[in-house]
C-alpha cells in the first residue's frame, strides 16, 4: 500500500500540464535550421520532458533494413558499446519486429531487455512510422518502478507520430544534401576534366593564343581547341630545307610552325552536350594531327558526328575550323553553321567576318563544307566566339547583340590581347548580372606577332637545351656573322641555359606535358630572344625592382635571373610573368 502511494505521489507531482505544453514545442521539429543529428536529439529531449524520463533514445533502421541503430540518445552515455542490434532482438528489437508500442512497468525483470543498466525499472518504447513504413524506434526509461501508464503511452505515441514525420522529412532532405555534394563533386570533376580537354597552347611561338569558357552550367557544350600538325614528311615539303633542319635538330613529334584551331558548340547544355564536346573535341585533335584541309576536316567530322549520335536529341553542332601556316603566314579556314570570326587588322583597317558555307555537323549527309584562305600580318588578330556571347541576356530579356559585340571590338581593337579578352568578358558579365544565361560562351583570340628569324617549340625536357642553343647560334651565324664567336657564344648559352631551365623548372613545374617556346629575331648587333612557358607565370616586377646584391648569387632560385640581367643589355616580360624577353649585343663579323 505504501508502494503505490509512493508511485501515486510521483504521477501527481509529475502533473500534466506540462505535457500540454510540451505539444506546443513539436513544432520546432520542423524548423529548417536544425540538421539531423540536432533534430533527432531535439525529438528524445521533447519525449523525455513530455513524460519527466530519466533517459531517451532514437533508433533507426539502417539502410539494410535487418538493423537499428542508436542515432540519438540522452542520459546513458557510454551504455551503447555496439550502437547496432538486429530487428527481433533486444526491447526495441521487439517493437520494430511487431510494429506494437511496449510499456514495461519492470524492465530489468523481462526477459527482452538487452541494457546493461541494472537500475532500469519503467520503460516505453513505439515504432515510429511513415505511412506503414518503419523507420525507426523511440525509448523512454526511468529508475521509478510502475512510473508509466496507458494514458502516458497514449501521449508518447501521439507525439511519436509527429516526431516520425519530422524525422522522416530531415533523413530525405539529409539524403538530398549528401547527393547534391555528391552531384557538385562530380560536376566539379566534370568541369576539370572538360578544362582540360580544351587545349590553347599554339606550336608556333610567333602565334599568341588566349582563351576562355564560361558554361551556363558547371560544364556545357562549348569548346575550342589548339591542334598541333604532327611532324610528317607528307606535310614538310611546304618548309625551306633551313626550316626543315632546324625542326630536325628539335625533339618535338610537332610542327613548330603550322596547326590548326577550332571552336565548336554543341546543341543544348550539360553533361549530355559536354559528353558529345569531348568526343568531337577528341576526334577532331586526330583528325587535325594528319590533315591541313579544314575543308575535309569538318567532313570527316560530320561523318563521325552522323554516325556517333544520330539517335540523340543532340543531333547536331555548329564548328569553326582554320589552319595556320606559318610558313606562308596564312590562315585557311571553313566552318559548319558557327557564328564567323572576326578578324581585326592591324594599322586600323576594316574588320571583316570570315564567312564562309556549310551545314552545321549531323543535319546533312554531305556538309557542302567551303574553304576559304586569307593572308595575315603582324598584329593581325582573329576573333573566335560562339553565339552564347552574342546571345547573352540582362535581366529585361534584351540580347548583347553582334552590334555591340563590334562596337567594343572597334573601341578596344589596340589593347593589348589579355587586357582585350579581359574586358570583354567583362563587359559581357557587366551586361548580364545576376541574370540567368541560356548558353555556355566560348571566345578564343589570336594574334600574329612579328616575323622571327627563328621559332621554335620544345617540351619539357633538358635534353631540348642543347639542340634549342645550337639552332640560335647557327641562325646568327648564318645571318649576321660572328666576330667573337668564343665570348659571344659563352654568354648567349650560359643567359639562354638559365630562362630555359627556369621555365621548365619554375614556369611548367617540370611537367613533361608542357612545353616552352622560343623566338629569336636579330637586327643590327643584336639578338632579340623570347622565351614563353606554359605556366601562370610571377611577379616580375617585384623581382625586378630588387637591386642585385652579392648575396644574390648564392641563392639557387635566384640566382639564374641574376646572372641574365648582369651578362643581357636588357631583359623583360610580359604581364603574366610567363615569357621573357632577353636582349643580347654581340659583336657582328665582316660580311
Amino acid at each position: 500500500m505504501k508502494r503505490d502511494s509512493r508511485v501515486m505521489e510521483k504521477k501527481f507531482a509529475r502533473q500534466k500540464q506540462p505535457q500540454i505544453g510540451t505539444f506546443y514545442q513539436v513544432s520546432h521539429l520542423l524548423s529548417p535550421h536544425l540538421d539531423l543529428p540536432t533534430r533527432l536529439e531535439r525529438v528524445v529531449e521533447l519525449a523525455m520532458k513530455l513524460l519527466n524520463a530519466d533517459r531517451g533514445s532514437i533508433l533507426l533502421v539502417d539502410e539494410s533494413g535487418e538493423e537499428l541503430e542508436v542515432v540519438a540518445a540522452l542520459g546513458m552515455d557510454g551504455e551503447f558499446s555496439n550502437r547496432k542490434m538486429k530487428i527481433g532482438e533486444g526491447i526495441s528489437g521487439w517493437v520494430a519486429a511487431h510494429r506494437e508500442p511496449l510499456i514495461l512497468h519492470d524492465a530489468i525483470s523481462d526477459p527482452r531487455f538487452k541494457g546493461i543498466n541494472p537500475n532500469i525499472r519503467s520503460a516505453m518504447a513505439i515504432p515510429l512510422t511513415v505511412e506503414d513504413r518503419l523507420i525507426g524506434v523511440l525509448n523512454i526509461s526511468t529508475f521509478d518502478e510502475d512510473r508509466f501508464d496507458q494514458e502516458d503511452l497514449g501521449y508518447l505515441t501521439a507525439f511519436g507520430d509527429f516526431a516520425a514525420i519530422a524525422i522522416e522529412n530531415s533523413l530525405l532532405f539529409d539524403n538530398l544534401l549528401r547527393r547534391k555534394e555528391e552531384i557538385d563533386k562530380e560536376l566539379n570533376m566534370a568541369s576539370r576534366i572538360q578544362k582540360s580537354i580544351v587545349a590553347k597552347y599554339v606550336p608556333c611561338a610567333a602565334v599568341k593564343v588566349i582563351a576562355r569558357l564560361i558554361p551556363a552550367t558547371a560544364v556545357g557544350g562549348d569548346f575550342y581547341s589548339v591542334i598541333p600538325l604532327a611532324k610528317d614528311s607528307s606535310f614538310c615539303f611546304y618548309c625551306s630545307p633551313k626550316v626543315q633542319d632546324q625542326c630536325e635538330r628539335l625533339l618535338s613529334d610537332f610542327c613548330p610552325n603550322k596547326f590548326g584551331i577550332v571552336i565548336g558548340d554543341v546543341a543544348n547544355k550539360g553533361l549530355p552536350a559536354a559528353l558529345i564536346m569531348a568526343v568531337l573535341t577528341t576526334s577532331l585533335y586526330e583528325l587535325g594531327k594528319h590533315h591541313t584541309s579544314p575543308k575535309i576536316i569538318l567532313k570527316e567530322a560530320n561523318a563521325t558526328f552522323r554516325r556517333c549520335f544520330h539517335e540523340t536529341q543532340y543531333n547536331f553542332a555548329t564548328l569553326f575550323y582554320g589552319f595556320f601556316d606559318g610558313t606562308t603566314r596564312t590562315f585557311t579556314y571553313s566552318k559548319g553553321g558557327h557564328d564567323s570570326p572576326l578578324m581585326v587588322p592591324s594599322g586600323g583597317g576594316e574588320i571583316k567576318f570570315l564567312d564562309t558555307e556549310g551545314y552545321p555537323l549531323g543535319l546533312k549527309e554531305e556538309g557542302e563544307y567551303e574553304e576559304k584562305t586569307v593572308s595575315l600580318k603582324k598584329g593581325d588578330r582573329l576573333i573566335l566566339y560562339t553565339d552564347g556571347l552574342t546571345g547573352a541576356l540582362n535581366a529585361k530579356g534584351e540580347l548583347y547583340g553582334r552590334n555591340r559585340f563590334i562596337d567594343f571590338v572597334q573601341e578596344h581593337r589596340y589593347r593589348e590581347i589579355e587586357t582585350f579578352l579581359d574586358y570583354l568578358i567583362d563587359e559581357v558579365m557587366i551586361f548580364t548580372g545576376d541574370a540567368p544565361q541560356p548558353d555556355d560562351i566560348a571566345v578564343l583570340v589570336m594574334e600574329l606577332e612579328e616575323e622571327y628569324d627563328l621559332t621554335m617549340t620544345i617540351t619539357t625536357d633538358i635534353k631540348e637545351i642543347r639542340s634549342v642553343i645550337d639552332n640560335v647560334l647557327q641562325t646568327l651565324e648564318d645571318l649576321n656573322g660572328i666576330k667573337d664567336p668564343v665570348k659571344d657564344t659563352m654568354i648567349l648559352r650560359l643567359c639562354l641555359e638559365e630562362l630555359i631551365h627556369n621555365a621548365m623548372e619554375h614556369g611548367n613545374k617540370a611537367d613533361p606535358s608542357k612545353n616552352i617556346y622560343i623566338t629569336l629575331k636579330a637586327e643590327g648587333n643584336k639578338a632579340y630572344i623570347k622565351v614563353r612557358d606554359e605556366g601562370p607565370g610571377f611577379d616580375h616586377q617585384e623581382v625586378l625592382s630588387r637591386p642585385m646584391e652579392e648575396d644574390d648569387l648564392l641563392s639557387v632560385r635566384g640566382r639564374g635571373l641574376k646572372i641574365v640581367r648582369h651578362y643581357a643589355e636588357r631583359i623583360f616580360f610580359n604581364r603574366e610573368g610567363n615569357e621573357a624577353t632577353l636582349v643580347l649585343p654581340f659583336e657582328v663579323g665582316e660580311a
